[in-house]
């Protein structure tokens, strides 16, 4: 199932033997776009700690409850590393808690990845094109491939021609919790409408400006797939989308 980030923020987080909180954040792995991390505030409990768990432990989020399920108790997080989630997710900071939650170094992915029940075939991206890539400044000067969703909200996105909008949203396949879509407020450029693009046309990131670039044209996004907030992006658009853009992500 396909869900807005923005409407993840703020979901309870119940551990097996209470709620530890509410979701504050989302880290990604920017090498598949794969949701590596929850950050949780855990409000009165913890005296409003925040906290770094896995997703390995998470569940899928329950629209009727409503809640998101982890395979955690309370002992577990209360005991877990102080991390400073108000900064970027240093590799240090990462090997600390997977340490704490058992999981392989993070240095070690692959084993990581079979580790959470997840292959690198499973969720590899797969393109007719280069893979996304920072520009090699930019990706010297971090130590780590992990960064939070929030990060590159409201970040500038450029076509290879011109601006198109900002990153208004991203759309979490929450199954492989992965982001399968920025969600891009077109802002001046096409009277404010609402578009899809895939991370897989991602060329580079500039952290230091916040600008997404792309790896194809302005006219390019503008004759995609349309896209109407108030429907379901169901496996129908996903395989025209994905045939528009010459992309393609491997699935169960």
């Amino acid at each position: 199932m396909l869900w807005n980030a923005s409407a993840l923020i703020g979901y309870p987080i119940k551990g097996t033997d209470g709620p530890l909180g509410t979701l504050a954040g989302l880290m990604y792995d920017e090498t598949d776009w794969t949701i590596r991390w929850l950050f949780v505030d855990t409000g009165t409990w913890l005296s409003g700690r925040r906290v770094a768990l896995p997703i390995s432990a998470a569940g899928q989020p329950d629209p009727k409850a409503p809640h998101l399920p982890v395979n955690l108790t309370m002992k577990q997080v209360e005991d877990s590393p102080d991390v400073d989630v108000s900064h970027p997710f240093s590799q240090e900071a990462e090997t600390l808690v997977s340490l704490h939650y058992g999981l392989p170094s993070v240095r070690d992915r692959v084993e990581w990845l079979r580790h959470v029940g997840r292959t690198p075939e499973l969720i590899a991206p797969v393109t007719l094109r280069a893979l996304p890539t920072e520009a090699p400044a930019e990706s010297e000067s971090r130590d780590n491939h992990v960064h939070g969703i929030s990060e590159i909200t409201g970040n500038s996105i450029e076509a290879t021609d011109g601006d198109i909008g900002h990153a208004e949203d991203f759309l979490i396949d929450t199954t492989l919790w992965q982001v399968r879509y920025l969600v891009v407020d077109t802002s001046n450029w096409w009277s404010g409408q609402k578009l899809l693009v895939s991370p897989l046309s991602i060329d580079w990131i500039d952290w230091a400006r916040s600008i997404i670039h792309l790896d194809v044209t302005r006219q390019k996004v503008k004759d995609s797939p349309p896209y109407v907030v108030t429907d379901t992006v169901d496996g129908a658009y996903e395989e025209l989308f994905e045939t528009y853009y010459g992309i393609r992500w491997l699935r169960r």
